[in-house]
């Protein structure tokens, strides 16, 4: 009898459990599901946040990411990786439900963007896979250690590997902020953990209508 791999099978958990993650924060306003996973830490954002450009060589999208392609677009940004347990599809969940909230006259401005720190594991092909059971206008990125790191530092983001004898293999432990980016590239907002689909759509909204008030 041929066996699936334990890997294969909770690879295929995780997606079933982002699609019903998806529907859920899509119809609830309230907060997300209470979620326990043992061994997986949210680290803080550092308190030195600059922002700024960021390429990647590996994209879903395109053949390299590069923040500047957003330009005159709204990006929500999330670092995080595919086998994360528990912050992660909550919080790519609440941006899949803000991007199905945007008004008609947002649509098609703004994108969620996955920050892979998971290059080991994280291909092109995988990331979009998992991206898009959250949102069509989801991609995601990734790269080399050394491309993601001066990356992280100016986004305040930290993330540590840890192996694990669990089947779900190595976690990373992360911050597990959204980073709202303006149409100019500029860090608008770091929204914390647990920032349900409506607050970002209302904090967008007022970013949106103070540029419009400025012009």
């Amino acid at each position: 009898m041929n066996r699936i791999p334990v890997s294969s099978l909770f690879w295929a958990f995780a997606v079933v459990a982002a699609g019903a993650l998806l529907v859920y924060v899509t119809l609830e306003p309230g907060e997300p599901p209470a979620r326990d996973f043992a061994g997986h830490a949210q680290l803080p954002v550092a308190d030195d946040v600059r922002g700024g450009p960021i390429e990647l060589p590996v994209a879903t999208h395109a053949e390299r990411f590069d923040l500047d392609d957003y330009a005159g677009q709204y990006v929500w940004l999330y670092f995080g990786y595919t086998s994360c347990p528990d912050a992660c599809p909550t919080s790519l969940g609440w941006i899949g439900g803000a991007l199905n909230r945007l008004p008609d006259d947002m649509q098609g401005q703004v994108n969620g963007v996955l920050i892979s720190v998971d290059p080991e594991r994280d291909t092109e092909d995988r990331m979009a896979d998992y991206v898009g059971h959250f949102h069509a206008d989801m991609h995601a990125a990734t790269g080399p250690e050394d491309d993601l790191r001066p990356v992280a530092e100016r986004y305040g983001v930290y993330f540590e590997r840890h192996a694990t004898d669990s089947a779900m293999g190595d976690v990373i432990d992360h911050s597990s902020s959204t980073y709202l980016i303006g149409p100019d590239g500029e860090l608008l907002e770091i929204h914390p953990h647990g920032t349900s689909a409506a607050e970002l759509v209302e904090s967008l909204l007022g970013h949106a209508q103070s540029g419009e008030d400025a012009d």
